[in-house]
């Protein structure tokens, strides 16, 4: 008598749900009437891999990276560095100084700030300037590095006495205040003391350009010279007027070029 061929059943037998009235679920108990089912290809009481998800390509991004140990500026109540990267060294200006550089804002002055000069004992300039213009428009050719009070000076000895000569004697409009010399660490002439050039403290002026574009040129003038020999005159007795020491043209060989205006106050003016 043969055997009866065996019946293969499929792995997995679903059948459709027999209707089931609602009732409460209990966790982690099946329905009654049902079996659980077990996945696919999953054996019993394991849970099934997850499906790898796609590499996503990185993209450079435009935002600025903040370095760890950082706190962004934009961010509220952030602080934008560690403390142990705040620059240091910052030193408000002295009260002295704060008010020179708003007189000469109001002078019409222009200016920039200079990092410290330090150079030896005796040449140096605590709170220097670039000095680009004086009295409103006049330029200052090329730029004096000065000390602020000297600036303010010269800023006005320009307005107050250069310009109304040049309009007087020469019908004539500064444009230029032509500039020989400013700071530099050297001594006077024939001697061991130190210049007032080292500290800032004076300019030396070898002429002026015009607004119709001619310049004059501070030196000995001719004898027919009359209204260039008025006006140079004129600025250097008002410079004997404004500055501690005034030497010029005729005083000796180094001077013979220009005008040396320092703000030195003495009690008894050199003007020579």
């Amino acid at each position: 008598m043969s055997e009866p061929e065996p019946i293969l059943e499929p792995d997995v037998a679903i059948a459709p749900e027999p209707a089931v009235s609602a009732a409460p679920r209990v966790p982690g108990r099946a329905p009654a009437g049902l079996r659980p089912v077990a996945r696919v290809g999953t054996p019993e009481g394991r849970a099934a891999p997850r499906r790898s998800e796609p590499a996503v390509p990185r993209v450079a991004s435009l935002e600025p990276v903040v370095p760890l140990g950082r706190v962004d500026p934009g961010l509220p109540g952030g602080r934008g560095a560690l403390e142990d990267e705040t620059p240091g060294g910052y030193v408000p200006l002295p009260r002295a100084e704060a008010m020179c550089r708003a007189a000469l804002r109001r002078q019409g002055v222009r200016f920039t700030e200079v990092a410290p000069i330090r150079r030896g004992r005796a040449c140096g300039i605590p709170h220097p300037i670039r000095v680009t213009s004086v009295a409103g428009n006049v330029a200052m050719l090329p730029a004096a590095t000065l000390n602020c009070a000297a600036a303010a000076r010269i800023s006005d000895w320009v307005q107050d006495e250069v310009k109304p000569a040049a309009r007087w004697k020469l019908w004539k409009t500064p444009r230029a205040v032509l500039n020989a010399s400013s700071y530099r660490c050297s001594t006077i002439a024939g001697s061991r003391t130190v210049s007032e050039h080292a500290t800032g403290n004076a300019l030396d002026v070898r002429g002026f350009v015009f607004t119709d574009g001619s310049v004059f040129d501070v030196e000995k003038k001719g004898f027919f010279s009359f209204r260039e020999k008025g006006f140079q005159q004129t600025i250097r007795r008002s410079a004997c007027e404004n500055f501690g020491t005034v030497l010029g043209p005729g005083y000796n060989y180094a001077h013979r070029d220009h005008l040396h205006l320092d703000a030195k106050n003495r009690r008894r003016v050199v003007c020579k």
